[in-house]
């Protein structure tokens, strides 16, 4: 394959981080060359039940996965139930379990390099922050179609991270040394379109720190994009001072003015970083493990759905279930998904 599409891998916009390490001599795998999705679905196709079932991964209680639509529609049931069909057709055509499968390997090695987007420190509720640094970005060095790949393994990557946080984490948008070049409304769009869409709950706040006159233009057509509820949730901080109300000046780098000294550096992934991935055995028995898992809390929801008020729903065997939903999940993810590399360095 590298033979057929040579010129296109060497070109730098269309270069992944697989395409790198393949050109720089590591022909080793660094993931299973099979993909192989859960529940029995085919590598083509994802059935809608066992999409949804992935998706509730990203939370401690598959209830919790509702609640985010249910919270961002103002508790409009039947628009947060469209709202939850559209997520997770979205993740079965985006094909999400893949994208998190393949990791930084399939992504677009200039923007992985550069460090685009990247987590740094934790804002003042103790959410972890991921920063979009806005002047890495410039449209005309990337390739068709990077832009989509990424924002939704930059969102899903997020999430992942949030799930050890209280499912939140801080938006944060840094437009130091914004320019003319930076302006790419492909880019925010697709950004702002899938959070909306399918991340509606995943930040808890999202600041814009701004300190160039081209952003007043930039905020009118990004504006209207934002979902109402998370409008209200989407601050501009033009200094470190109105900075620091959301994050202390301890966990903020020091080129926006505070005092935490970070280097960017991207370490490309190795065989050794997603060993389970490779351990077949182990991942059946932690893939059977989240299948009992589910099926058992199908089967309590089901009993209190059938029941009477909200006593069957505290039962105690539907809290187990869903605490046995949240170890399982935990169990399997080493298996089904490559470390990025805020878990393979410390960022």
């Amino acid at each position: 394959w590298y033979a057929d599409n040579r010129s296109k891998v060497e070109d730098i916009k269309y270069q992944t981080v697989g395409d790198k390490l393949y050109l720089g001599g590591n022909h080793h795998p660094v993931i299973p060359p099979t993909f192989k999705p859960l529940f029995g679905d085919e590598p083509g196709t994802r059935h809608f039940g066992n999409t949804f079932w992935k998706a509730c991964t990203l939370h401690s209680n598959p209830d919790s996965y509702l609640l985010t639509f249910l919270r961002a529609t103002s508790w409009s049931v039947n628009t947060a139930f469209d709202k939850i069909v559209h997520s997770v057709t979205w993740r079965a055509s985006q094909a999400i379990d893949r994208l998190m499968w393949s990791g930084e390997l399939a992504q677009n090695n200039k923007l992985m390099e550069a460090g685009l987007c990247i987590r740094v420190g934790q804002d003042r509720l103790g959410y972890p922050i991921v920063v979009v640094r806005v002047r890495l970005n410039v449209a005309r060095e990337r390739g068709e179609g990077a832009v989509e790949a990424f924002s939704a393994y930059a969102l899903e990557r997020a999430a992942t991270i949030a799930r050890a946080h209280g499912e939140r984490a801080m938006l944060l948008h840094d437009f130091s040394g914004f320019k003319l070049d930076n302006i790419d409304s492909a880019f925010i769009k697709t950004l702002i379109t899938t959070i909306n869409e399918s991340y509606p709950q995943s930040f808890s706040t999202t600041v814009l720190f701004v300190n160039s006159w081209l952003f007043s233009g930039v905020w009118k057509l990004v504006s209207s994009w934002l979902d109402p509820i998370i409008a209200k949730r989407t601050f501009i901080a033009k200094d470190i001072e109105q900075l620091s109300a959301f994050v202390d000046r301890s966990q903020v780098m020091v080129d926006m003015g505070g005092e935490l000294k970070f280097s960017y550096s991207f370490g490309r992934p190795t065989k050794e970083d997603n060993a389970p991935m490779f351990d077949v055995d182990g991942r059946q028995q932690a893939e059977d493990g989240l299948k009992e898992a589910v099926a058992a809390f199908a089967q309590e929801t089901s009993a209190w759905v059938a029941g009477s008020g909200a006593s069957s729903y505290c039962a105690e065997s539907r809290i187990q279930a869903a605490a046995s939903f949240s170890n399982a999940t935990l169990k399997l993810d080493p298996y089904v998904r490559a470390r990025f590399t805020t878990e393979r360095h410390a960022e």
